[in-house]
């Protein structure tokens, strides 16, 4: 089906505001990543750094570019709806984990063999050899929100069980938890921290469920969860041992790596936001012109995000090629230089997700629901596939090959569980 025919098919009950949520949240973050990215030519060679390093003053604009626990949020809701939708037709948790882990994984296996191909071309070029391990962990970075997603989405439907028992108690008790890790952290216990890629994450996507259910709460509670929000925010990074900026910078501990309860903190403010303009939202997304917008980015979303870093470092290698010269960051000819910068880049990217896009609609309908066991296992197996190539990069190696190979394994044992008898449409 068309973009135009999807958006004008759209079900007068479906939630256009989450779906904004979502796609406007991928923009945010693959402009994020071109504009913030430098590149600097010394005789020591090249060396890639982040603008926010050098541009300080811009650190507090984190607060509203870091959307990646919206993006947690918005997939709360979504696997909320796809488990009660499932449940609803009579599916159980294996209808549900092929559903939701389909599009993701399909399109992933596609970029983790392809760009390591690409790569080794890159190692026979003898200027380029060195920096071959380099591009395959930049290249990999944006696995690692889908390593943490996949688990916290296999878990959905016993969190959602909770939900509906004790809404309260569930996102109490894991906010404690992630400020506790932070405490033991902070007395010394670095590695604790990595807990709180768990409890922060499934905080923010418990919040999804909130969302579902903003009925619960009076519109003048929502003002009042983003104003201590921020004042919270503002004590924590001012006052408190937290950096000012929400993504993680050179010098510095980082709120996101792993991450901390200020993203637990910016993730109800952003909550808040989100319900406090849904009506201005919702009026607005009626348009034909900003709803097909959306439909456009949601239909190629995996695709945009998983290969807008290949395309910006292509982009400064043509410039490298071209001995173009490379403002710095801050400078009047780097501010007046990015809007153009960002045009070319999301040119490029358009021109090659229109080609990948059908990678994301693999798969056939599945044809029953034999065992929540064996699709549980699959969506271990993808999880621990991605953690491996997140860990590794996309450099070729034994590594990459073994994570490849878990993540494959992990969707066909999913589409097994599913009943599913063909793969391709």
């Amino acid at each position: 089906m068309k973009v135009r025919d999807a958006a004008q098919a759209t079900p007068t009950d479906r939630d256009r505001v989450i779906d904004f949520a979502r796609a406007a949240s991928l923009v945010v973050v693959i402009l994020g990543h071109w504009l913030m990215a430098s590149v600097t030519i010394s005789q020591t060679g090249i060396r890639g750094s982040n603008a926010l390093a050098e541009l300080p003053s811009l650190t507090l604009l984190t607060w509203l570019l870091q959307v990646m626990p919206l993006f947690f949020v918005a997939g709360g809701f979504a696997n909320l709806a796809s488990w009660r939708s499932v449940r609803h037709r009579g599916g159980g948790y294996a209808n549900y984990a092929y559903g939701r882990v389909l599009r993701l994984v399909s399109p992933t296996l596609v970029f983790v063999t392809a760009v390591p191909l690409l790569l080794l071309g890159v190692s026979s070029v003898e200027a380029a050899a060195d920096h071959v391990a380099l591009l395959g962990r930049l290249l990999g970075q944006p696995l690692w929100f889908l390593g943490m997603y996949v688990p916290v989405m296999a878990l959905a439907p016993v969190f959602a069980r909770w939900h509906r028992r004790r809404p309260v108690a569930v996102l109490l008790g894991l906010g404690l938890m992630a400020a506790a890790t932070d405490a033991v952290r902070f007395a010394g216990y670095e590695s604790v921290g990595y807990l709180n890629f768990g409890f922060v994450w499934l905080f923010a996507h418990q919040l999804g469920f909130w969302y579902a259910d903003r009925h619960r709460l009076p519109r003048r509670a929502w003002w009042a969860i983003l104003a201590g929000s921020i004042v919270l925010l503002a004590g924590l990074t001012g006052l408190g041992p937290y950096p000012v900026s929400m993504v993680g910078l050179p010098g510095e501990m980082s709120n996101m790596a792993p991450p901390t309860v200020c993203l637990l903190v910016l993730a109800g403010g952003q909550l808040a936001a989100l319900v406090l303009a849904r009506s201005w939202l919702a009026g607005w997304l009626r348009q034909p012109g900003p709803w097909l917008a959306v439909v456009l980015v949601g239909s190629r979303a995996m695709t945009l995000y998983l290969w807008h870093l290949l395309v910006l470092v292509v982009g400064f290698a043509v410039l490298i090629w071209l001995n173009a010269p490379l403002p710095a960051p801050g400078s009047a000819t780097w501010w007046l230089s990015r809007p153009v910068w960002c045009v070319l880049l999301a040119g490029v990217l358009a021109v090659m997700t229109s080609r990948l896009v059908r990678f994301e609609r693999i798969g056939g309908p599945p044809d029953g629901d034999h065992s929540p066991a064996v699709a549980g296992a699959g969506m271990v197996m993808v999880s621990a596939g991605l953690f491996v190539v997140v860990m590794n990069g996309l450099a070729p190696s034994l590594f990459l090959v073994v994570g490849v190979a878990a993540m494959a394994g992990g969707l066909t044992l999913t589409a097994l569980a599913a009943g599913v008898r063909r793969h391709i449409h």
